[in-house]
């Protein structure tokens, strides 16, 4: 039985480092890795193209002119001549008060206005009398003083009834409610029937808007980006009823006093747009693009141009005459002219540009430590990857504007395919292994 249990383990021994061994085999000769290596250059062509930087806001349409048509005069609605979206024009009557009792006063002051005016008469009769008495020695000087004075106190009754003869019938005339602009009905605010009260502040019966024609877009912009916007500049802008059609406007003005609501101050800038179909209308919530600076026909590449990397291995291309990179830092080996080949390791005539991971860091810096103004792009030189600094301009966040360093037409390196390699697992021998094939044992 021992002999039994014995031959037993030895042979489970015996299967277990054979299939070790056979493990060992089928990764030394067969198991290898794969490694993502440098694949062809993608890049496009430098253009000319528009280039623009916005700001965005948020704001509610409104007429550029709109009036409010009250009354100046207390009374009941008697007839409404207009309703809602009613077209009118100017001096056209839209309303009317009841005018009873504004005829009864008006009537009132013109009767009293004639009393003055018999009793001027009367009294001015009487001081001619009295003068000529006067003259005659037949009157005192105190009766012609009293009867002068009494003529002038009745001259100024007939002035004071005439006054309120004027007043009733500039009162009766309020009373006739007239469009003061030619426009639309945006608000009837009153019933016929209705008792309206003139006193401190007029009452409001009608709102008007001038011209739908042409409307305003009261925005509200940011604190941080008020500074950029300036008047006349160009703004599109949609409003939820269209959202395929874009509206543009103009920034007509920027008001100065600030509104600040939970702790975000922003400023009311006023933008005009036309509005021939009518689309528009008051109350709508627009959503402005302000155009805050424009160039058309600038160089430009993909803003992906400047985050791309060649990966290690790119084929590389001798750089330009003249080019030079940022200095280095002290410390750094290399110096940072590539015309005289003191550029990280690496054979310029034979094509073997340096690999982007010899780049020293301090490569993008200064010699003073700040950030260098202008960046770099790789250009495609027949399939070839070579650095190009660039001194860059605007940017709208797809393209950005190109000063210097490039042309219309260079190739620019946007991206680069992967191609997947295989390589061996190891190449390191066993002295209990033999050699893969090929491979000298050490």
């Amino acid at each position: 039985m021992k002999r039994l249990l014995k031959f037993i383990i030895k042979f489970i021994v015996v299967l277990a480092v054979l299939a070790g061994i056979g493990f060992g085999v089928k990764t030394f000769f067969f198991d290898a890795k794969t490694e993502n290596a440098a694949g062809p250059l993608v890049s496009v062509k430098v253009t000319q193209t528009t280039i623009s930087t916005t700001i965005s806001a948020t704001g509610t349409l409104e007429p550029v002119d709109q009036v409010e048509v009250g009354t100046q005069v207390s009374g009941d609605i008697a007839k409404i001549n207009v309703d809602f979206n009613s077209k009118v024009k100017k001096g056209q009557i839209i309303a009317e008060l009841d005018k009873s009792k504004l005829k009864a006063t008006l009537t009132q002051a013109e009767i009293a206005y004639k009393s003055a005016e018999n009793d001027f008469k009367f009294k001015e009769s009487t001081y001619n009398r009295v003068k000529k008495l006067s003259e005659s020695n037949s009157a005192s000087a105190v009766e012609l003083e009293t009867a002068e004075y009494n003529m002038n106190s009745a001259k100024l009754a007939v002035e004071r009834s005439q006054n309120e003869v004027n007043q009733a019938r500039l009162n009766l005339s309020y009373a006739t409610i007239k469009s003061p602009i030619d426009g639309v009905v945006l608000k009837r605010a009153v019933e016929v029937g209705q008792t309206v009260a003139a006193s401190m502040s007029t009452p409001t019966l009608f709102v008007i808007a001038k011209d739908l024609s042409q409307m305003k877009v009261m925005a509200d912009v940011d604190e941080a980006d008020i500074g950029q916007v300036k008047q006349g500049q160009k703004v599109t802008f949609t409003v939820d009823a269209f959202q395929n059609d874009t509206f543009n406007g103009t920034v007509q003005e920027v008001r100065l006093n600030p509104t600040t609501t939970s702790n975000v101050v922003t400023y009311t800038v006023v933008i005009t747009a036309e509005n021939p179909d009518q689309k528009l209308l008051p109350g709508m919530t627009a959503t402005c693009t302000i155009v805050t600076q424009e160039i058309t026909d600038a160089i430009a590449i993909p803003v992906k141009a400047l985050k791309f990397t060649p990966a290690d291995g790119t084929p590389m291309a001798e750089p330009p005459k003249g080019m030079r990179p940022p200095r280095p830092e002290s410390g750094d080996s290399t110096s940072g002219d590539f015309t005289k080949g003191n550029f990280p390791k690496g054979d310029f005539k034979k094509g073997n540009f340096p690999p982007p991971g010899s780049f020293p860091k301090s490569f993008k810096k200064r010699p003073d430590g700040k950030k260098p103004s202008g960046n770099l792009v790789w250009v495609n030189i027949d399939g070839k990857a070579a650095p190009r600094p660039v001194k860059t301009g605007i940017s709208d966040g797809v393209n950005i504007q190109i000063l210097k360093g490039l042309s219309v037409g260079d190739s620019v390196v946007v991206s680069q395919e992967t191609v997947t390699a295989t390589k061996e697992k190891s190449s390191a021998s066993s002295p209990f292994m033999p050699s893969p094939p090929g491979k000298k044992k050490k």
